[in-house]
């Protein structure tokens, strides 16, 4: 069965506890403003999936899939015959895909394309969409086309099924996972398999930016690819933590995911769960990052996309509940390299259609799962 693979927030810190003083190697970098998306929503269940240079933001909830623009929401509604949809990415012509089913028929997953306010379907059977970019072309999985890039009204087919793009930049480049298990870079009618991190047996790449930069993870790491250095690894934010999962990259190289130690993801009480920002060759957590008296209670505990202008969307835990929220930049500040820190996940494409969140292997329960066959490799 398959599903969407997903392809957060914080406890308020004082000026004190960004005092220069009580660090080592400190590096300048911004704090943020926090906006909760989820309460936006009126439901105790969201997240968001993506974010453009605009700063409009897709999100998924228990009950619906939103679009988010200069404070206000718009609901996304599913193709007609469905009623249960998610959104997987936006592109900064506020273009939105995703897919649509019926949760009481379910026949197949029913690509889409959001725009302007209408949902319309695109020319793919059983297809799940999971990137769009600025050319309006979409990659994604399918049952019959494997992963397939979708250009000009044309869906073809860039690899054999099995295997799944997850992503892909301006320049046409894809990336995803091989039916081995391991990541791939797509280009110019080329595959590339981009291997693991020393010892490893798995890797997924999540995102690409417009220099060719990929992150993902390999084993239990999250890293940070490109072709002149190969696979890097960004460690973890604590010697405690057990995995860390790149998830998004912006064109300035700065690297969002989360860290941790509990495989529930979407644990509502945030529970060994970190939302992180990479830049400057430094891991942060990002819940140390957020300005003083921006929305106190929340935990971040996962970022999943950063836009060119260091905006940062994801999920985090606030009251016992799960919310969206949106980071903005507002200043710059002195702050600690933080330390980082070892077991495995294993890749599997089994995610909740809600969710549209990709990167979470090896979870085969969630709350309010959409199972979805698609193919062996993402099953």
């Amino acid at each position: 069965m398959v599903l969407l693979k997903w392809k957060s927030c914080i406890t308020a810190i004082t000026l004190t506890a960004i005092s220069v003083t009580a660090w080592k190697s400190a590096l300048a970098v911004s704090l943020y403003s926090l906006t909760d998306l989820g309460s936006l929503t009126g439901q105790p269940y969201s997240l968001a999936s993506g974010i453009n240079d605009l700063g409009e933001v897709t999100i998924n909830s228990q009950y619906g899939s939103f679009f988010y623009s200069n404070g206000s929401l718009k609901t996304i509604n599913p193709l007609p015959g469905d009623n249960q949809l998610a959104v997987t990415s936006i592109n900064n012509l506020g273009q939105v895909v995703g897919n649509s089913v019926n949760r009481n028929q379910y026949t197949a997953n029913n690509p889409f394309l959001y725009s302007n306010g209408i949902t319309q379907p695109l020319p793919l059977q059983d297809a799940i969409p999971y990137a769009i970019n600025d050319r309006t072309q979409v990659v994604g999985g399918a049952i019959k086309l494997g992963p397939f890039l979708y250009s000009d009204g044309i869906a073809t087919s860039i690899g054999t099924p099995g295997n799944v793009a997850y992503s892909l930049n301006n320049l046409g480049q894809v990336v995803g996972v091989l039916s081995t298990n391991t990541a791939f870079l797509y280009q110019n009618g080329q595959t590339t398999n981009l291997g693991t991190l020393s010892g490893d047996v798995f890797s997924q790449a999540n995102d690409i930016n417009d220099l060719g930069q990929v992150v993902g993870y390999s084993g239990p790491n999250a890293f940070l690819y490109s072709s002149s250095t190969g696979l890097q690894n960004l460690g973890k934010l604590r010697p405690t933590d057990v995995f860390s999962l790149a998830l998004g990259i912006n064109n300035l190289g700065q690297v969002v995911g989360f860290s941790g130690t509990n495989n529930n993801y979407f644990a509502p009480d945030g529970n060994g769960l970190r939302a992180f920002l990479y830049s400057d060759n430094t891991l942060y957590d990002l819940n140390n990052l957020i300005a003083p008296g921006s929305e106190p209670g929340f935990t971040l505990t996962a970022a999943s996309a950063i836009n060119n202008n260091g905006q940062i969307v994801g999920r985090g835990a606030v009251n016992g509940e799960l919310h969206a929220f949106l980071l903005t930049p507002i200043l710059s500040a002195s702050v600690a390299e933080p330390t980082s820190g070892v077991p495995i996940l294993s890749f599997g494409a089994v995610v909740i259609l809600f969710a549209a969140f990709k990167g979470k292997p090896h979870s085969r329960s969630a709350a309010i799962q959409q199972k979805l066959q698609v193919n062996k490799a993402i099953s």
